[in-house]
């Protein structure tokens, strides 16, 4: 069962290195998390989301409704 959303924002166009931001989004709801991602991930020129677990949401301390933004290496 989902529970939640991470979307992986990648930011290329101008840069040396891809920028990547990541926006994890404890909605389990798509439409509505996308929404919520889509507004912390502005300017990026491509967005992937993969579901989360409630055991990944939990592991991560996250509750329903909280979004956490983070700074990963792009591949």
């Amino acid at each position: 069962m989902v529970k939640g959303w991470k979307f992986v924002g990648e930011v290329k166009r101008g840069r040396k290195e891809c920028l990547a931001i990541k926006c994890i989004v404890a909605v389990p709801d798509l439409k509505e998390a996308k929404a919520i991602a889509s507004k912390k991930l502005i300017g990026a020129d491509e967005i992937t989301a993969t579901e989360l677990s409630r055991a990944q949401i939990k592991a991560l301390y996250l509750k329903e409704g909280d979004v956490r933004l983070t700074s990963p290496k792009c591949p």
